[in-house]
């Protein structure tokens, strides 16, 4: 499915639910799945798309209190997992990649640090005005103080981890009183999913160890001494990615940018409605510590 050989399987456990990837790659091994060349969160283009654009400027918008704007952020669910407003606050991102995300939190107000796996990703997000990067993994929240930040976020993250309840048990010692974690992370259960099994779009084996859904998500980290607060879904883009996989390997056709193009924008309705029903592809949670 990504250009690398081998097969992998994928298990669910009867009593929870929850879907793993068995056998795991090794430590050792995975590293050759994340090329920085070509790895999405490893690369920044200097010119932003569309996309990018779009995402600024909704995230721009969205702690304001104008009407306008809020109603633009509900209505565009394009937002990336934004946390509530702290002033002055401090945030770590995992799995920060070139700092996107960060970038614009900083412009924010926010105090940013961030930590990834990929030395390339780390240099060029100090490039851009990011000091506090460090290089490492979920592993080396260990280097950071106990109660020190205000929010913890985990945007597509969570299922690439080898031991997510280890990460949520250091995340919570680092995380201040009431402090909030935001993970953004594809939905087991989505309805894209039951559709194109093998061919869902957010599969990505061997890079996802682990696929939640809102139930399995959600009682790991209630276990874990956090409180929900909110969970949210968001499909964008889904289905022509599921479609481009199995075109491809049913048929032996590629979809170019322009035709995915449109038919990203042509299944947006029928996405927007899957999240209403919360059947989405992807979920965001809010959590904070007790």
């Amino acid at each position: 499915m990504f250009g690398f050989p081998g097969k992998f399987f994928l298990k669910k456990c009867s009593a929870c639910s929850l879907a793993f990837l068995d056998p795991q790659p090794t430590q050792s091994k995975i590293k050759k799945y994340y090329p920085s060349k070509t790895y999405y969160a490893y690369n920044k283009s200097n010119k932003k798309g569309f996309f990018e654009k779009l995402r600024d400027y909704l995230v721009g918008h969205y702690y304001s209190p104008n009407f306008l704007s809020r109603l633009i952020t509900i209505c565009v669910k394009n937002v990336p997992a934004i946390p509530s407003y702290v002033k002055r606050g401090k945030i770590l991102d995992v799995g920060c990649g070139t700092g996107d995300t960060l970038v614009l939190l900083k412009k924010l107000g926010w105090d940013t640090y961030g930590i990834d796996m990929d030395r390339n990703a780390i240099s060029i997000g100090m490039k851009r005005g990011l000091s506090n990067l460090k290089l490492g993994t979920y592993k080396d929240l260990t280097k950071y103080p106990d109660n020190y930040f205000d929010a913890i976020r985990l945007y597509h993250v969570i299922e690439h981890l080898d031991d997510p309840t280890l990460c949520l048990r250091l995340i919570r010692k680092k995380l201040k009183k009431k402090g909030e974690l935001i993970m953004g992370t594809p939905n087991m259960d989505s309805m894209i999913s039951k559709l194109f099994k093998a061919y869902w779009y957010n599969l990505d084996s061997p890079r996802h160890f682990f696929l939640f859904s809102p139930v399995t998500l959600g009682r790991l980290v209630e276990k874990e001494g956090f409180r929900i607060k909110k969970i949210e879904f968001c499909s964008a883009g889904g289905i022509a990615g599921s479609l481009q996989y199995y075109m491809g390997d049913m048929m032996d056709k590629k979809i170019d940018f322009i035709h995915k193009f449109v038919i990203v924008l042509g299944f947006y309705p029928v996405e927007w409605i899957l999240d209403a029903f919360q059947a989405g592809d992807i979920f965001t949670l809010k959590a904070d510590s007790k």
